[in-house]
């Protein structure tokens, strides 16, 4: 399923198109199978909508813990140590995401926005590359990835810090 729609979003045009294509790719990673997994998966979501962004870490590595191939427990957590000002743990999880999940624009994305945070440019734009391209309609991300490349900087041999070369790059 995630294949044909990662496809149609290539190629696709018409902004609503683009945005239900989307919505069904984050639907696809959040839909967790077992019945327990889905509660904690919905649970954590529910902390984190309610800002109880601890509670949610909680909740997520829980779920991490018996379902450690749950790309998107992986993300959310990541989210959440973010929200939390954590920026080391978000880009571990971030990590673990992408190599669950190579085409997770959403882990790539918010890698970018670490990256640039913490002034590591050519990191930044090699994580914002690979969102554009498993997403080319990411709104102003052409933008972001030229004023990151007009900031320099050498570009890594670990190019997004993860101590792995991800899949599609």
């Amino acid at each position: 399923m995630l294949d044909t729609l990662f496809a149609k979003l290539q190629s696709a045009t018409d902004p609503v198109a683009i945005q239900s294509l989307e919505a069904a790719i984050w639907e696809q990673w959040v839909m967790v199978p077992e019945g327990a997994q889905r509660q904690m998966m919905l649970q954590g979501i529910e902390e984190m909508q309610q800002r109880d962004f601890k509670g949610s870490v909680e909740t997520f590595t829980r779920l991490i813990e018996i379902a450690p191939d749950l790309s998107e427990a992986w993300n959310k957590r990541a989210t959440a140590y973010w929200l939390l000002g954590n920026f080391k743990a978000s880009l571990s999880d971030i990590c673990e995401t992408v190599k669950r999940e190579p085409r997770h624009f959403g882990a790539y994305s918010g890698l970018g926005m670490i990256r640039a945070e913490l002034g590591e440019y050519s990191r930044a734009v090699a994580a914002f590359e690979l969102a554009r391209k498993y997403n080319p309609h990411i709104a102003g991300i052409e933008d972001e990835i030229a004023r990151l490349k007009a900031l320099g900087g050498d570009t890594p041999a670990d190019p997004l810090g993860c101590e792995q070369r991800t899949a599609g790059r």
